[in-house]
């Protein structure tokens, strides 16, 4: 299940490279969601002064623009168990113009918390939107 996820994803910004075409108000945006699983591989979790590190140190500096953290419980098969297992976390949403630094970005934080918690994936949806900013 998780190469699948780690598929998808992969697969996500390619083909979500479409803004809206016209916009009843604001202008076309990008709204991509990051899922960070608070469960930790080796046992334990993230703790909330580690995951405010990894926002301090991480996040803010690359999204000075803005963004919102939400509190999230997620669900999903596991691949060996075969049974629903269930995993707090956080759920980041900033809203972009699409760009390449954007991108680049949002590839780094992934890649920075992955490798600091030991995470095998980052789910990353994205959507075209109108916004005002």
């Amino acid at each position: 299940m998780r190469i699948i996820l780690a598929l998808i994803i992969a697969l996500l910004p390619a083909a979500c490279n479409h803004a809206p075409q016209a916009c009843a108000t604001g202008a076309p945006a990008i709204q991509t969601q990051l899922y960070f699983g608070l469960n930790k591989p080796t046992g334990g979790r993230v703790s909330a002064a580690e995951w405010q590190k990894f926002v301090s140190a991480e996040i803010a500096p690359r999204f000075p623009e803005g963004f919102t953290v939400l509190d999230g419980h997620g669900y999903w098969l596991g691949e060996q168990s075969k049974k629903l297992e269930a995993e707090n976390s956080r759920v980041v949403i900033r809203l972009h113009h699409g760009s390449t630094a954007d991108t680049a970005a949002i590839a780094a934080i992934i890649d920075k918390y992955k490798s600091a918690f030991q995470q095998e994936a980052v789910m990353r949806a994205e959507y075209p939107v109108c916004a005002a900013f």
